[in-house]
């Protein structure tokens, strides 16, 4: 069935060209992904707005600017594996796997891993993404097996990532304290074992990855 993508392809061209994301790669893989068949149907008149989602279990679909954002800052490259956590409704790890070679998203809500499946059977991806029920905090060593990690939710502790990367991996995290109503996207490069570099990319509102342990 042909999906009209018209809505996609403006929302593209009038803002997220705005925000100064130039990556024609990025930008060719936002308009090919219609966003429509990935929001819940009771907000796809929303679908192209720059708002936060409700997708169910206080989960949200990230806003398409922060994904524009993400995604530049990443620089996938065609040869590179990469590790999504938090499946929301399968849009972002589609997203990922035209610009990438394989994807492994997870997400430790079953139903979210249920919904992306059935939203990422189409034609016009791949077939490279490998879906999983998976607690991330309970296979914190899988981490390693990636060129590049996706964080859609927000941690209070970067090294709880970062000292599972393996060298010349990068990771997209957003930091805060739980409380925080807004976290902040940093892009983050392991060059080798004691050498990160970190780069703001920009603020938006998540929900919380890790329970805040208390000394």
């Amino acid at each position: 069935m042909k999906v009209d993508n018209t809505d996609t392809i403006n929302m593209v061209e009038n803002h997220i060209r705005s925000l100064n994301v130039i990556d024609n790669n990025v930008l060719n893989i936002l308009k090919l992904i219609p966003r429509k068949i990935f929001t819940p149907e009771a907000y796809a008149n929303f679908s192209h707005v720059d708002i936060n989602i409700p997708i169910g279990n206080n989960q949200h679909m990230l806003m398409p600017s922060i994904e524009a954002k993400m995604l530049q800052a990443l620089n996938i490259q065609p040869n590179e594996n990469i590790l999504v956590v938090g499946s929301g409704t399968g849009y972002l790890s589609s997203c990922v796997s035209l610009l990438g070679n394989k994807v492994h998203s997870i997400d430790i809500d079953n139903n979210l891993v249920k919904i992306s499946k059935n939203n990422s059977d189409q034609d016009f991806l791949k077939g490279n993404i490998l879906y999983e029920n998976l607690d991330l905090m309970n296979n914190l060593s899988i981490i390693k097996k990636y060129n590049i990690v996706i964080l859609t939710s927000s941690v209070d502790n970067l090294n709880l990532i970062t000292d599972h990367m393996g060298d010349q991996s990068r990771a997209f995290i957003f930091f805060g304290k739980k409380i925080a109503p807004v976290k902040t996207g940093f892009l983050i490069k392991k060059l080798k074992t004691s050498s990160l570099s970190k780069e703001y990319i920009a603020e938006t509102s998540v929900s919380h990855l890790i329970v805040e342990k208390n000394d």
